[in-house]
């Protein structure tokens, strides 16, 4: 039985831009549908590797779209979420790679993603992406990220004492080098309850601890819905305020190892640290 919409909506505004400032190196997506919409961010990749010219992070939010485009408008959340895990195993499979990736961790096409679903009128969160409702920012930062961060910081602030300067840091990032080795050991945490307080959830083919998907009944008074990827450190109530909120920690912290700590700054000829996407609907009861 078809399931009545709850609400319909308007997008008030779209955004999407990548770190490089160059739409071909973008691994964030946005998908806008009559049932679902989704802000969609592809997992920086660990490996140099690509497929059909495309990295694993790109090729995750590729699917994940295509999965939006197709899917039933009653899938729920964990429904959902079965079907990104899924086509993600067969596009393994159809490139020859499922044993690889099985092993190897940081092979591992991965995504995060937030998605409105009008029918069910609910917020769907897998991994660290982000949304706004009212003036509450609902988000799930990585354990080990944060840790990580304040890392790749203490190992900055020891550079500038041995006398690099901020110009050098912003032109081969050496902190975020110094802490690869554990961010891509860090993909083992992947999906993992094993891993404590270390495990996080992610679209990547393996199956999602169903406690990794964020479920959020949109309340009745709540006129609009922001919907971001972790490219936005501050996420306000419009475009506007954001991107502004965003150029102006860029602009006083570009390393982003002191007023906001990261696991890797901006370098040097990039327009941020991150890909990142933005959508703002006006909701319709």
């Amino acid at each position: 039985m078809k399931k009545r919409k709850l609400f319909s909506f308007c997008v008030e505004e779209q955004f999407i831009q990548s770190k490089t400032g160059r739409l071909d190196t973008c691994e964030d997506l946005i998908h806008i549908g009559e049932n679902f919409v989704a802000v969609i961010d592809g997992t920086t990749s660990k490996t140099d590797e690509k497929w059909n010219q495309r990295t694993g992070g790109q090729l995750a939010a590729k699917t994940i779209n295509e999965c939006f485009e197709q899917m039933p408008a009653h899938y729920s959340a964990l429904q959902a979420a079965h079907l990104f895990t899924s086509e993600i195993d067969k596009l393994y499979k159809s490139l020859n790679v499922f044993e690889s990736v099985k092993k190897g961790t940081t092979q591992r096409f991965t995504a995060t993603l937030v998605a409105l679903s009008m029918p069910r009128g609910e917020v769907w969160l897998i991994g660290d992406c982000q949304y706004r409702l009212k003036n509450e920012i609902f988000k799930r930062p990585k354990r080990a990220d944060e840790v990580l961060a304040n890392v790749r910081a203490l190992f900055l602030e020891t550079e500038l004492l041995r006398g690099a300067t901020m110009e050098e840091l912003l032109k081969d990032e050496r902190g975020h080098q110094f802490v690869r080795f554990l961010l891509e050991r860090q993909t083992i945490f992947q999906n993992n309850l094993s891993a404590g307080e270390y495990w996080y959830p992610a679209v990547d083919g393996f199956p999602i601890p169903p406690k990794g998907i964020s479920v959020r009944k949109i309340p009745k008074d709540v006129p609009d819905l922001v919907l971001a990827t972790d490219g936005y450190p501050i996420l306000r109530r419009n475009l506007k305020e954001t991107e502004t909120s965003l150029e102006q920690l860029l602009r006083r912290d570009p390393l982003l190892f002191r007023e906001y700590k990261s696991t890797k700054g901006m370098l040097t000829g990039n327009v941020s640290f991150d890909d990142r996407a933005f959508v703002r609907l006006r909701l319709r009861r």
